[in-house]
């Protein structure tokens, strides 16, 4: 078993005489999601985690952090259960009015896109622009908020959203300012995502992306709301030219890359993915062995969403072992969208291990570690260290494996954000399992 080193020093501060302002005790498994570690994730035995601010300052045993006991310290009682980095949720369409349940009862009838074409149903981005586009700041706020609490509560304390449901300069300002405004509501950390390509006008789309780039893409970073870029790259959707075009507008600006690529056939998305060093490939389903090498070599990850691809029942599902065999970073994701109502990384952990065949070790690092690397946030979020941020997620559950076998549990009592509870436990105590569990066994 790891046993941590009392005295921790991080940015020249140390920890060792500080009394911590919260202290989680009583875990059967503190899960780093280390994949240095010997069995992939670093799993520390009944151990503690001592906070200090908005930071970890010591993983130990109760012996080894008693000197971090003060006035001032909080202690969470995680009763036996398991303790992981809060979940990061790398790719969602968090804000949005509306849905798209009648598509999504059509794919259940057995049509596909063209099927649905041919039906004369209107769908995808189109049909969510007509309910999406003018819309203030207030009615996005309104329409997804409850959504982002619901996330928060099954233990997700960062995502990334993105605009591109309005496909006009207005509508994706007033989105990615309703993300700002969300998460200061909820305390979860949002990262903002420009994506004004995502579906293709039905005319002059060359004037479209002239817009995006001479007056959206430099508002957007003036005003901070995005960190990165986003192109939807589809034979019917953008080429890769213009895709590039738009990302080196991007850069220009300070903001990195995203591709929606290669979801229906490979278009080739892969590899000006891997030239313009993207933080991530998002969908994936048909990349080849020699894309993902590319990935690898140019460390862009590989984000993927089993429970989407469940959800339209696509007809070549990511094949998530092969992924993690090619070497490259495999993040998990909701998809979060319209079309695809998925709140939980927990169940996307149990996606992806039941149809995309990841071990529960794989999985927990798709929503952790990995996924923070899609969003390019793993030095400081993604695992439990010390020295790194205080976000943690406290699940009544035995095993961490139990995590991707619980299918529509929410197993989070508590969730803590840069050292701040924001779920607290004891709302849940009873009707707690955990007794039980340990009765039994």
């Amino acid at each position: 078993m790891l046993t941590p080193k009392l005295s921790i020093r991080h940015s020249d501060q140390s920890f060792s005489d500080t009394p911590a302002e919260l202290i989680i005790v009583g875990a059967r498994q503190v899960v780093a999601c280390d994949p240095t570690k010997a069995d992939g994730i670093g799993v520390i035995e009944n151990a503690c985690v001592a906070v200090c601010g908005d930071t970890i300052a010591a993983i130990g045993t109760p012996k080894e952090l008693t000197p971090f006991y003060g006035e001032v310290t909080q202690v969470v009682d995680a009763d036996g259960g398991v303790v992981t980095p809060g979940l990061v949720d790398c790719h969602t369409h968090l804000i949005f009015a509306g849905d798209r349940s009648h598509e999504y009862f059509k794919r259940t009838e057995g049509l596909d896109d063209r099927g649905l074409t041919a039906a004369g149903v209107t769908w995808g981005v189109p049909a969510s622009k007509a309910r999406n586009a003018g819309l203030s700041v207030d009615d996005l706020v309104d329409a997804s908020i409850s959504r982002a609490r619901t996330m928060l509560s099954c233990g997700t304390t960062t995502l990334e959203t993105k605009s591109g449901y309005g496909l006009d300069h207005t509508s994706d300002i007033a989105s990615l300012l309703a993300a700002k405004r969300i998460a200061e509501r909820t305390g979860i950390e949002i990262v903002g995502t420009y994506l004004g390509a995502h579906a293709r006008p039905t005319e002059r789309a060359d004037r479209y992306l002239d817009a995006m780039i001479r007056e959206t893409i430099p508002a957007i970073a003036e005003k901070r709301l995005a960190d990165f870029c986003d192109v939807y790259v589809d034979p019917d959707v953008f080429t890769l030219p213009e895709c590039s075009r738009v990302l080196a507008a991007a850069a220009d600006v300070g903001l990195g890359a995203k591709l929606h690529t290669d979801a229906r056939i490979n278009i080739g998305g892969a590899r000006l993915a891997a030239e313009m060093r993207a933080a991530s490939v998002d969908h994936g389903n048909m990349l080849s062995d020699d894309d993902l090498r590319i990935l690898a070599d140019a460390g862009t990850s590989v984000a993927f969403f089993p429970g989407f691809d469940w959800t339209v029942n696509h007809p070549r599902p990511v094949d998530g072992r092969r992924l993690v065999c090619s070497g490259v970073d495999v993040a998990i994701a909701t998809d979060l969208c319209p079309v695809c109502w998925h709140l939980s990384q927990q169940m996307s952990m149990g996606f992806a291990c039941r149809l995309s065949g990841l071990t529960a070790e794989q999985a927990l690092l798709g929503v952790t570690l990995n996924a923070a690397k899609a969003i390019r946030r793993d030095d400081r979020i993604g695992s439990i260290a010390p020295g790194k941020q205080a976000d943690l997620v406290v699940f009544d559950v035995p095993d961490y494996r139990q995590l991707a076998f619980r299918f529509g549990a929410n197993s989070a009592r508590w969730v803590i954000k840069k050292g701040k509870i924001l779920v607290d436990g004891r709302a849940h105590a009873e009707g707690s399992t955990s007794n039980n569990d340990r009765k039994r066994r």
